[in-house]
């Protein structure tokens, strides 16, 4: 009687915890998402949007250059034939007299997979920047990193007197100074002279191909490669690689984002493929500065510090130890910027610089039918609109919802 009263309500509780069978992390992270109202919300619209438009490209022909009916131009929604219209449109037709539900729906593949592959673009890019600059912050670099980054310096640095000499191989021959300083870094070598040698050959490198253009373009290619080999005599640490990266992206965040978009666009020209491009370039810095915060938190961490101490090598390190461990956030921030990626395709096409007419997609057919508000074609503006809020919505409350259902601490 005594042991079973001393075992309270409390008790009890933690002798279940301790016999209840092992779930994953992942597998406690499902669980808490789809038992999430706003989850399971914004699975079932961004579901919908999927299936609708996946299925609708493949097996619902449609040829947007010989889709057009000028007897029909601006008709209101009907749902059954009439004496007027004697087709049915639930979403009306546009000024050129085409079926609206038609092309919201086939505008719908355009749409997500410009977010898809911009967000692609931006995760590769800026994650792939975002682990080195972490990584980088407060590790040495091995001697084939260190020859490997100088490579590339030199083959960046090149470019510019190789442009201004029309000799491109020039920036060849900077690439590979730039490896064999990485290797000379290895000796030790006494500082003031291997400045002075490296000056020199990069002075000979820019001048001497140089030389077959003019005696002008010779100097000044060799006057920049004097500087480029003063550069590449410097030692080089990480934490240089992730001021470097870190500024670059300072820079670009300073440009308004569809500002930045728009002039990426202009210089590209326009059309679907260079949208994907341009957006996914702008959104590049938000991903790696989140990745690099990441790192940040987890690169002192005891189990990095025992990998390091058993001589594991950097690259299965950063892939085998960090990559799964900042996954939450990276998932959660993709998620979203499918979100603000859409919106944003939907801002160029507004503008007339994303899908070329008369391709559908949404943004450009809201740019299209919102001047005849004003003669009450409300239906014209309204569903594309509706598609673009609808699909945000979506992916933002699947957002939400993966931000909860992957945070550690409600783990119980």
């Amino acid at each position: 009687m005594t042991e079973i009263a001393a075992k309270t309500p409390q008790d009890l509780k933690v002798a279940d915890l301790t016999m209840r069978e092992h779930r994953s992390l992942w597998g406690d992270a499902w669980r808490r998402l789809i038992s999430s109202n706003t989850a399971r919300i914004g699975l079932v619209i961004i579901s919908v949007f999927i299936l609708t438009t996946t299925l609708s490209h493949f097996f619902w022909d449609y040829n947007p250059k010989t889709d057009l009916d000028y007897s029909l131009k601006l008709k209101a929604p009907n749902l059954t034939p009439t004496a007027e219209v004697e087709s049915i449109h639930p979403f009306g037709t546009d000024k050129l007299g085409r079926d609206i539900f038609r092309r919201v729906i086939h505008g719908g593949w355009n749409s997500l997979r410009v977010g898809l592959v911009s967000v692609g673009i931006s995760l590769i890019a800026g994650g792939l920047l975002g682990l080195l600059a972490g990584f980088y912050e407060s590790m040495a670099l091995a001697s084939s990193e260190r020859i490997i980054v100088l490579s590339i310096a030199g083959l960046l640095l090149g470019a510019l007197p190789a442009w201004i000499a029309n000799q491109f191989f020039i920036a060849l021959l900077f690439a590979i100074l730039g490896g064999v300083a990485g290797w000379v870094e290895n000796f030790q070598a006494h500082k003031p002279l291997r400045y002075i040698l490296f000056a020199l050959a990069g002075g000979l490198c820019g001048a001497l191909p140089a030389l077959l253009v003019s005696p002008s373009t010779a100097l000044v290619t060799g006057i920049l490669g004097l500087g480029i080999g003063l550069f590449l005599a410097m030692a080089v640490r990480g934490s240089i690689i992730s001021n470097v990266i870190m500024r670059v992206m300072d820079i670009t965040l300073a440009f308004p984002s569809y500002l930045l978009a728009i002039a990426i666009v202009a210089f590209l020209g326009p059309g679907l493929e260079k949208g994907m491009i341009a957006i996914g370039v702008v959104g590049i810095p938000q991903f790696a500065r989140l990745v690099r915060s990441s790192v940040l938190s987890v690169a002192q961490k005891e189990y990095i510090l025992a990998s390091q101490s058993v001589g594991e090598g950097h690259g299965r390190i950063i892939f085998r130890h960090i990559v799964p461990n900042i996954l939450s956030p990276v998932i959660v921030q993709t998620t979203m910027g499918l979100a603000n990626a859409i919106l944003s395709a939907a801002a160029l096409g507004f503008l007339g610089l994303g899908a070329i007419p008369p391709e559908p997609e949404w943004g450009a057919m809201l740019g299209d039918s919102y001047r005849f508000l004003t003669s009450g074609a409300w239906w014209a503006v309204l569903f594309p609109g509706l598609a673009i809020m609808l699909s945000v919505l979506g992916f933002n409350l699947l957002g939400d919802g993966l931000r909860d259902a992957l945070d550690p601490k409600m783990r119980v």
